[in-house]
């Protein structure tokens, strides 16, 4: 009976082969990204590259031609280290003297915050990973990258899959405005239309910015965003990830001028799990935005500020999301200068409440629930009480082939 059953199973698994993710599309009605032609990345490249170096990535995703490129193994940057980077005139001990609050005020200026800036240099060559049009790009069981970026600028069609992004680790933060700016997003769509973002987990890695010092009152980061649209970004499909431990993490729109936003920034985030994210989860500004079937997880003894950011023009659609933890109703929203948010059906450990009202309750002035607009483009949008499960089993990388 054994090797009977052995048979059947090989006769199935040549009838039904697993599917070739590199050959994947996003389906019709899957968010944003899905509509004006839809998304597909490199699906028509006629050959398929498996990379297992950063520099074999770097050089494999370039250009505009169809191709699909897939990541084995543990990426990193290489060998060298934040001492490695900097030059010799850099010190950050006669940096934090030179720019004291106390002493100095605006930005950081002068022959230390050149060296700061020649450092930065230094590093930012090894860490930027560019991605250019009509490419899929798709990690194996267990691929990720370590301490490098991906860019995706000025592309139209892209698709990241089943790849997890760690530490976006930038040696040397800038003084600004009051708080520590860095460099880095683990994934930065910029000036780009039509991306497919699926089964990805960003996270700070080993480094995460919660365990960093404090300098001038402020937490000494050393990390951008974990996922960033900006710069007139379109069309985009955020769905089944997980986004984990990390400040400063989804911006949506960099800017309140709508010169190069207004109209765009159409963003789709659902199914995804957003845990120990301090803000963020995402801020957005111009764009409409639908938030549907998250998991947001909030530990105890966080920095948690926010979730759902209301900024400038922007239009949030939320629909069916949880949050469980150290949150209360009143925290999930934020307002950023926008003026209406749509909230249904949201539980806050494990209770529906109108996260609108409770916002409004507390703040001024109030948020409308009247965005404009209504959804057109998404699947099935699930119960709320279903989607911890569905999401704990479903999303990150490591789940797809």
């Amino acid at each position: 009976m054994h090797a009977l059953a052995a048979l059947a199973l090989a006769a199935v698994t040549v009838l039904h082969p697993a599917p070739d993710l590199g050959r994947q599309v996003l389906a019709p009605d899957d968010g944003w990204a899905a509509a004006e032609g839809g998304t597909t990345g490199g699906s028509a490249a006629r050959h398929a590259v498996t990379v297992r170096t950063r520099d074999e990535l770097a050089a494999a995703v370039a250009g505009d031609q169809p191709k699909i490129v897939y990541v084995e193994g543990a990426l990193d940057a290489g060998s060298r280290t934040c001492a490695d980077y900097a030059v010799p005139e850099y010190d950050l001990s006669k940096y934090l003297e030179a720019f004291d609050p106390a002493r100095w005020t605006g930005p950081a200026a002068g022959p230390l915050e050149e060296a700061r800036r020649a450092s930065a240099a230094n590093q930012r060559r090894d860490v930027l990973i560019g991605i250019g049009s009509n490419t899929t790009l798709v990690g194996r069981r267990g691929a990720s990258l370590t301490g490098l970026g991906l860019v995706i600028d000025d592309a139209d069609n892209v698709i990241v899959r089943n790849l997890a992004v760690h530490d976006a680790y930038d040696c040397f933060p800038v003084w600004s405005g009051g708080d520590w700016k860095t460099d880095y997003d683990n994934l930065m769509i910029s000036g780009s239309t039509h991306v497919w973002v699926d089964h990805v987990t960003l996270t700070d890695g080993d480094r995460p910015d919660q365990a960093e010092p404090r300098y001038f009152g402020k937490r000494f980061l050393h990390h951008d965003g974990l996922l960033d649209i900006v710069r007139g970004s379109d069309l985009v499909t955020v769905s089944w990830s997980v986004f984990s431990g990390h400040d400063k993490s989804l911006l949506w729109g960099n800017t309140d001028a709508p010169d190069l936003d207004a109209g765009k920034l159409r963003v789709t985030l659902h199914h995804n799990e957003l845990a120990g994210l301090n803000q963020r989860g995402p801020r957005v500004r111009h764009g409409q935005v639908h938030v549907y079937n998250n998991s947001y997880v909030i530990p105890a003894g966080t920095d948690y500020q926010y979730s759902w950011g209301v900024g400038v023009n922007s239009a949030i659609y939320a629909q069916h999301n949880t949050f469980r933890g150290a949150v209360t109703p009143d925290r999930i929203v934020y307002g950023w200068g926008g003026t209406a948010i749509h909230e249904e059906g949201t539980l806050v450990n494990g209770r529906q409440v109108d996260v609108r009202a409770a916002y409004n309750a507390v703040k001024d002035p109030d948020l409308g629930g009247d965005v404009g607009w209504t959804p057109s483009l998404h699947g099935r949008v699930d119960p709320a009480r279903a989607v911890p499960a569905l999401v704990r089993a479903h999303a990150g990388a490591g789940r797809l082939g």
